[in-house]
Formats: structure tokens, sequence, C-alpha cells
């Protein structure tokens, strides 16, 4: 089955080149294109053929389209060495009667969704260091939007069937695309071991303060944000306990700051406090520049900005 290759072209300066691992800040080359892969047709004409069928036949068929055209977004390289695509592809079935409607306005929005705001956020970042490719594709719930290095390229993989299921067919994907862009302006953790618990928030906060910059009107919702989370008590409870434990690499504490939890009332919370942190931490340094922040001068912007988070109001 023919697989959907979209090629968007991007003008100078909107530089795309080879690795995240950097921000390089040479001109682009004229005419550089990134490559948008969308596997999500290819599976809605699958489910037209067997959407009477028995649940077997409807998987079986599904996987058939999946794998023919682009395998290596089902496997490993995306879910871990875990993945049960028959599983998974056996659970979007029983949803799909009423997501379908769903999926397919979403999935005809997002070529022109993704080029448009691409090219918005590359002209104002040309240093991301990305040569593509985008893929529309499905997560089984499991994401919206992560970044995977799939066949040796770095690829910004979106879960379609997410977005549709907990956002809607007709959500403002700019803020969205942004927020998985500004997470790639930073750079890995380069430290020796795993990376700790402020890295982790800064992380977590960095591209949550960019959309608020750069979207001024993207809403709660559109950042995840649980509304009445970010009280200024809780958020300001849960700073002192992420400040005693800052260079913690315990999964554990990871958890109780909710750098590592996405849903529950800790997570809610910590995701308004990694946003507060970064936002204090980004003050007084453009966008560009916070995101080259790093070591002991990011460490110790993050430890003043909780202290300051600590005391709400003083």
């Amino acid at each position: 089955m023919e697989s959907h290759v979209r090629r968007v072209r991007l003008g100078v300066p909107a530089l795309l080149v080879a690795s995240i691992a950097g921000c390089a800040h040479t001109p682009p080359p004229a005419g550089h294109t990134i490559v948008q892969v969308n596997v999500v047709p290819e599976f809605l004409d699958a489910w037209d053929t067997v959407r009477t069928a028995p649940r077997p036949e409807q998987v079986a068929r599904t996987r058939q389209a999946l794998l023919g055209s682009h395998p290596e977004l089902f496997g490993a390289e995306i879910f871990g060495p875990g993945a049960a695509l028959d599983r998974d592809l056996e659970r979007l079935m029983v949803e799909m009667p009423r997501l379908e409607p769903k999926l397919r306005t979403l999935a005809e929005r997002m070529p022109g969704e993704v080029e448009r705001s691409t090219r918005r956020f590359l002209d104002q970042f040309p240093e991301l260091a990305w040569s593509g490719p985008v893929a529309t594709s499905l997560s089984f719930s499991e994401f919206e939007a992560v970044w995977r290095t799939v066949s040796g390229r770095r690829t910004l993989v979106l879960g379609l069937d997410a977005i549709a299921f907990y956002r809607g067919p007709y959500v403002p994907l700019e803020p969205l695309l942004d927020h998985a862009l500004g997470s790639a302006l930073l750079p890995p953790w380069s430290g020796p071991g795993p990376a700790p618990l402020w890295w982790a928030l800064w992380e977590e906060g960095f591209p949550l303060a960019l959309v608020r910059t750069i979207d001024p009107g993207a809403t709660e919702s559109d950042l995840r944000l649980a509304p009445g989370a970010g009280d200024p008590r809780a958020v300001a409870a849960l700073a002192r306990r992420v400040r005693g434990s800052l260079d913690s690499t315990r999964a554990a504490d990871r958890r109780a700051s909710g750098v590592d939890a996405s849903e529950g009332p800790q997570a809610t919370v910590g995701r308004w406090l990694a946003l507060g942190v970064a936002q204090q931490v980004v003050a007084g340094h453009s966008l560009h520049d916070a995101a080259r922040l790093a070591g002991p001068q990011l460490r110790a912007a993050i430890d003043t900005a909780l202290a300051a988070i600590e005391r709400p109001g003083s």
C-alpha cells in the first residue's frame, strides 16, 4: 500500500539540521524541506474495509496496513520492547465507531497545521537542530507527541488517536506542536549518571513557559494544566518537597514531583510547579538563551525559583 508522504518546504531562515543534540546557527540551505509521514489515512482505509468484520479480521487487516507502510512506527523504537501491536489494535478497534469521525477530521487538518506551525516555529527559532520527519501516526493513547529515534533519524511522532480522543478534532494544534518543538530546543542531559530531578523539572517546565510566551492565547487545557491545580498553597508545598531532593536521581522522587506522572493530583500540581519554575528562570533571558542554560548556573536558578515559589505572596 502506498504510504502518504508530504514534503513541506521551509524557507530561509527555517533551518533544520542533522541532530537534535546541539544548537547550530549556520544559515540554512535554500529549499530545505521537512518530510511529513502520514500513516493514518492508510489505517482509515483499512478500517473502511473491515468495520463490520469479526474482530480478529479487523485486527489482522489493520495490522497489515500499518506494517505494510511504516513498520518502524509500530515497534520497539516507538513503544519499547514490550510493544504488543495486536493487543493495542484490538483496544483501538473497540473505540473506532466513536473515534472515527474525530480521527478523520483531525487527520485531514494535520498536514496543513504541521506545515504552518513548524514554519512559524522555525522562523522564530532557526537554531533548532532537527532534520525531521514528522510522523502523523497512532499511539494507542500512550502519547500525543513524543520524540523518538526511528531508523537513525530524530522523529517527532504524533499520536492522532490520543489527540482526537482526549482533545477532540478541532483542538488548536499550534500550542501542542510548539510544546513539542520547544522541548527539542533543550540539549540532552550530558552530566555523569542519570539526570537529576532539577533537570527533569526544567525539561517539563521550559516547553510550557515557551508556549505561554509565544502563544499567549493558549488555554490551560491546551497545555494540559488542570484548572484549579495551580493553587499557590499546593504548589508552594510541592516546591518545598522538590527543593529538598533537587539532586536526586531516584524514580520515586521524580514521581513525587509529578514529573514522571501524567495524571493524578500530584502530577497536575507538578505541572504547574514546573511552569512556575521555568517562568522565573526564563525571566531576564530570551527564550533562545534560556534554552542553552545548563549545569550549576541552571541548577542555582531553579533552586532560587523554588525558594520564591515556597513563599507565595511574599
